[in-house]
């Protein structure tokens, strides 16, 4: 006979996919409501629609769907996200009269120009000095906070994929706001009625935005997108929402070719979807019980995820790396891009991947990616001086065309 425990997990567990699916349906119906709001001609359209919108909340509340004291707060994100794909659909359409176009980030404007001589995008900086940037370095930094305006000579093919990116990275965080507001108020009959302290947690760091697990998930994520896209690695990095992070212990997803793990064997047009859960605490204690989160995590599993692997990265000097990166104009790439030697990086790659791929395999990856800081971290000065500008065009034709190859796969000719 099952025991009383077992139930309750199972149970808990039919709760917890039930309450996410309602929840799902009641954001849903509330983004329709908004479009209808935003859509509507006149004052009587208007009132009887937030008469709806009341009603609508109220049911929720009702249904313990969302929290009476958060109510407002979730409808009003809802309407951000609701705002940001408007403004993504008019960054598409400007893109046809060869505009400039903003990304979603909140931070200090930062112009983003292309260098002709060299084939590549430059970042200038609050100094006025320029920073070369990849496409993949482009895409990922709205992560760190960086603003970037992309002028009117940057590849639209390249401006497409970045507004996209950004879209997609500000929803997100709108959609983990809202979670997290709607989670931290709710009372839980296994926590004695109070409150979820797990959200709560959540809810004061991120308010801080530098803890160290967060950085350090924030570096990891980062640091794969950026190489995925830049040297087409094979396999795809699917973000997840905080819901997963907390019930089914996943930090991101990794798509990768079907194979027999760690052998090698020839990839299939199957995929395999693998998510990872990242620690940086290496005591022994912490590890014994990540991997008992992580095996029980494992019996409920959503089925877009095969398997789940716990990865530790003993990363130390986080806070002081990102000082560095701070006071030295944020450049492009993050804080690892400069301050990180490659064996460093090389540690994060393999301790992701050394379960999911052959020595073999990740060292070829490797070999692809390591050392390309060298080629692309120009200095102004060596920008400016027309003997190295040869150099720079040689090596910048090589990239230009890599670009247009992978921006064919990604969009077609025309997007």
């Amino acid at each position: 006979m099952e025991s009383k425990s077992f139930l309750r997990v199972v149970a808990q567990f039919v709760i917890l996919t039930y309450m996410k699916e309602n929840f799902e349906r009641s954001l849903l119906e509330a983004n329709e409501q908004i479009s209808s709001y935003k859509r509507s001609q006149t004052d009587e359209e208007r009132s009887g629609l937030r008469k709806e919108f009341d009603e609508t909340a109220g049911e929720f509340i009702r249904e313990g769907i969302w929290s009476r004291e958060t109510s407002a707060e979730i409808l009003g994100l809802q309407k951000e996200k609701n705002d940001v794909m408007d403004q993504l659909h008019e960054k598409i359409r400007s893109l046809e009269n060869n505009e400039e176009v903003a990304g979603f980030s909140e931070g200090e404007p930062r112009r983003v120009e292309w260098n002709k001589a060299g084939h590549r995008a430059m970042v200038v900086l609050p100094s006025g000095k320029k920073a070369p940037a990849t496409v993949g370095e482009l895409v990922t930094d709205g992560e760190w906070g960086l603003h970037y305006i992309l002028s009117e000579d940057i590849p639209r093919d390249i401006k497409k994929r970045f507004i996209i990116a950004e879209a997609r990275r500000k929803i997100l965080a709108l959609a983990d706001k809202q979670i997290i507001e709607t989670e931290r108020m709710k009372k839980t009959t296994h926590e004695g009625g109070e409150t979820s302290p797990t959200y709560r947690a959540i809810y004061e760091e991120e308010k801080s935005k530098k803890k160290m697990g967060i950085i350090a998930e924030k570096l990891t994520k980062t640091f794969f997108q950026k190489n995925i896209i830049d040297h087409e690695l094979d396999m795809r990095l699917e973000e997840v929402d905080v819901q997963r992070d907390v019930d089914q212990k996943i930090d991101f997803i990794l798509h990768l070719p079907f194979r027999k793990r760690g052998v090698g064997s020839e990839a299939s047009e199957k995929r395999e979807n693998i998510g990872i859960q990242l620690t940086i605490n290496t005591e022994k204690k912490n590890q014994e019980h990540k991997k008992r989160q992580v095996a029980e995590a494992k019996k409920h599993l959503d089925e877009d995820v095969d398997d789940l692997v716990l990865v530790t990265l003993p990363l130390n000097e986080l806070y002081l790396l990102l000082h560095r990166w701070e006071e030295d104009e944020m450049r492009p790439g993050g804080p690892i891009k400069k301050w990180w030697k490659d064996s460093q990086k090389e540690q994060i790659f393999r301790g992701v991947l050394q379960e999911l791929f052959s020595d073999q395999e990740i060292t070829g990856m490797w070999q692809s990616i390591s050392g390309e800081d060298s080629d692309i971290n120009i200095s102004p000065e060596e920008m400016t001086d027309e003997s190295n500008l040869a150099a720079l065009d040689e090596s910048g034709k090589k990239n230009l065309d890599a670009y247009n190859q992978r921006f064919g796969k990604w969009f077609g000719k025309k997007g």
